[in-house]
């Protein structure tokens, strides 16, 4: 429980923070599910 109470609370402090939004080119490649599914979920990672 804890673990999920700093996550939303990171989530949103990372909500408040950010200005403007901002666009993402998404290739049909790199998606799964329908296009006109009610929820977008992006993640971003770091392979270095």
């Amino acid at each position: 429980m804890r673990v999920y109470t700093i996550l939303l609370v990171s989530i949103v402090g990372f909500a408040i923070a950010s200005a403007a939004p901002v666009r993402v080119t998404v290739e049909p490649t790199m998606v799964k599910g329908p296009a006109t599914a009610p929820v977008t979920i992006v993640e971003f990672s770091d392979y270095q």
